[in-house]
Order: C-alpha cells, then structure tokens, then sequence
C-alpha cells in the first residue's frame, strides 16, 4: 500500500472544526489528509447507517459518543490500543478526566476513541443582564428572590419570563428544536434524569410512564408554548444555530454545549466579555442531584480504514497538548486536563474553570446498541412537544413504542 496516499477525516460540520482540522492537518509530520465536514444528519446516515465505516471512504472518523455502542457491536470501528502499540497519544489516558474517558470503551476493556472536543451541557447566560441594578431590583419584585444564576427548573422558568421581550429582540431563552436527534433529544433526558426519573427501569421497563417523564415534557412544552420564552423560528435549528443565535445576543440564557460560550470570545462579537457559565439547575428536590448531559466527539479508525496504523497515527499527532489547544483557539472545545490549565485556553471561555467539576455530575444517553432505535423514539416525541405542544400524547405514543422495543409490557 502506498505510505503517500492522502488520508481522509470525515467528521461533523462547524466553524470550529473547519477551521482546527484546516490547521492540524495541514501541520502533520511525514501524513497527508485532508478533511470531510458534512450535516450531522448526514453524518449519522453515512456512518451509523450506511457504508462509511467499512467502505474505504475515510481513514478517521469524527463521531459522538451516543453512537459507539451501535458501531462497536456491529465491528465497525476498531479497538486502538493494538494499533497503538506502546506508542499511545501523549498522556492517554491520564491527561483526560475519567468522563472524558468512559464513553468511547468497549466490552472488551478497549477504547474506541480519543476525544476531540468536549461537552458538557451547562448554564450559559448574560452576565451583562444578570448583573444589572435595575434588572436586579425589578426581578426581585416581581418574583420575590434575587435574580442568580437558577438552581431549580422553577427559577430557570421564571427568569426566561423575565427576560422574553421579543419587542426588544430578546428572548427569554434559546432551544435548539431542530429534530436531529440530539439536543432536543438530550433536554428531555437532563430533566428526566434531573427529576429523579429513568428511561429505562432498573428492571428493563420504559421509565416514560412515569410522573418525572410527564413533568420533564410539560416543562418543555410549557417553554415552547405556554409561556413562549422560545423564538418560533428555534424549531429549526441545531444546536450549534442555537449557539449562534445566543451568542448574538438575542436571548438571556441558554443550557446548551459550554463550548458555545466561545462564541463570544472573538472581540467583535455582541457578548464578547459578557457570558457566564454556572451548573444546570434540578428540580429542587434535596434526594435528587441536578445532572448534566455529558457527550462529547472521538477520533475513531473505522474497521474499513485502507491502512489502519496510519490512521492512528493521525490521531496520534493531532491529539497532543499542542494540537488540543489548536482545537480550543479554532473555536472548539479542549478535552485535556493539562489545556484546560493552560492560560491562553482558559482565558478564551469562562467554562474551562468550571469542567472538571462539572463532570462529576454528567450523564450520558444509555450505552445499548438499541440507543439509534431509542434516540428516533424520543426523537419524533420532541417533534410534537416543540412543533405543536401534544406534550401527553407525544410521551404516551413514545412509552408504547420504546416498551415494545425493550420487549416489555
């Protein structure tokens, strides 16, 4: 096999990205590759449901974590540490904290892959809004508490309220709706989870018929349609159109992907200077611990890559410290404890200070082979919640289907 033949990263499409592969890549040593950035639909298609995985087509893929358990049953990625050798990533595994670590291991003890940029979901928000004298005093008349960063899905209500003046150009908050299977998906999860509820029981049943599962619908419906703290036109965008959207000031807050804080870290943005990071609030309730999200995207050899041990190699050069700074100033998120400490990334984001606690209380979408048939379920559920408010009989239809692919009652 020729050794000069140019490798190919097929990944998600973002700024970010584009523009920290166009620099990696281009700075490989004794490596030719180029990259592939398309939809992440797309993405899902070509790579969980169709042939990218063994057709030759890509040496390295960019995936997230919520589809690995799928690719390793079905042999389509390959386990790294034999084509690493003795000759791992610099710092692997220490250099990571153990969430950033758990996701991407199969069954056998393997890694499937070595993260690229990370999660997690936490409280993004203006601190130029929440600062403010006057916003202060009128919040606190109105509502009876002073106006901070929510620690209750109650007080997260009551403040998009109070902030939603579309008259302004201001929304209370922002949801990225677009039915993508993922953050609309992921925000039902973190208020189910963060409500004490499951999705699946200890004892293999669907955990949607159940109060916690009813009570996380109504409160998204609630945002989408009773009290309308969401602009209309969110149904169609993604999470990174979400990030967008806030990050140029059209709304007051956000639970999103910390790496959207970012966004403003360029000076000529609206919010340069004026976005703060706290934890995700719960439900209030002191036995029930509020939950993050947790996902974040892995460099992975697919079983079809032409000349595995070079693919790994790429992911060897592109995941040191160096190259995970480039990441963080590209406008992605650094996954490594050692850059997170670093001055230049930590001055980029206010959430670098905050990961490594932030961490200790992530989730992840259930690690099942089932979770693409699982993930279409709550999928089409949170396609009526946000599109037309049938928050009851979206969960209902939802309960039926997931039970019957859990082959329960």
């Amino acid at each position: 096999m020729a050794h000069n033949r140019e490798l190919v990263v097929l990944g998600r499409a973002f700024d970010g990205f584009e523009r920290s592969f166009g620099a990696q890549l281009a700075a490989l040593d004794g490596l030719s590759a180029r990259h592939e950035l398309i939809e992440i639909g797309e993405l899902e298609r070509r790579v969980v449901h169709g042939e990218a995985t063994i057709s030759g087509e890509a040496d390295v893929l960019l995936v997230i974590t919520d589809w690995l358990p799928a690719l390793i049953a079905a042999g389509a990625v390959r386990p790294l540490e034999p084509l690493f050798g003795e000759r791992a990533p610099d710092g692997w595994p220490e250099a990571w904290v153990p969430a950033l670590r758990r996701l991407q291991e199969g069954p056998n003890g393997h890694s499937y892959g070595i993260p690229y940029h990370d999660g997690p979901m936490l409280f993004l928000y203006r601190r130029d809004l929440y600062e403010d004298d006057a916003e202060q005093a009128g919040f606190a008349e109105r509502f009876g508490y002073l106006l901070a960063p929510p620690t209750t899905w109650t007080q997260f209500a009551d403040q998009a309220s109070w902030f939603d003046r579309p008259e302004q150009g201001l929304r209370g908050t922002v949801q990225a709706g677009f039915p993508d299977e993922h953050n609309n998906v992921y925000d039902f999860l973190m208020h189910l989870w963060s409500r004490g509820g499951e999705l699946v029981t200890q004892q293999g049943r669907s955990g949607l018929d159940t109060p916690q599962a009813r009570a996380a619908v109504e409160f998204l419906a609630d945002l989408w349609h009773g009290r309308s703290v969401v602009d209309p036109a969110a149904a169609s965008w993604d999470s990174v159109q979400s990030g967008i959207h806030f990050a140029d000031g059209e709304a007051a807050m956000m639970v999103n992907w910390c790496g959207f804080a970012a966004l403003a870290s360029d000076p000529a943005s609206p919010t340069h200077g004026r976005i703060g990071c706290a934890p995700v609030p719960g439900d209030g309730d002191p036995e029930h611990t509020p939950v993050t999200m947790n996902a974040y995207w892995v460099l992975a050899v697919p079983a079809g890559a032409r000349d595995p041990e070079r693919s790994a190699e790429l992911i060897r050069q592109i995941t040191t410290q160096a190259m995970d700074v480039v990441t963080a100033l590209s406008g992605g998120s650094a996954t490594r404890l050692d850059s997170w400490a670093d001055p230049q990334v930590a001055a980029l984001a206010p959430y670098y200070a905050v990961l490594a606690e932030a961490h200790r209380n992530s989730r992840s979408v259930p690690v099942d082979a089932r979770w693409p048939q699982m993930a279409g379920i709550l999928n089409e559920m949170m396609r009526r919640v946000v599109t037309d408010g049938a928050g009851e009989a979206a969960l209902a239809a939802a309960h039926r289907q997931l039970a019957s692919l859990l082959g329960t009652p």
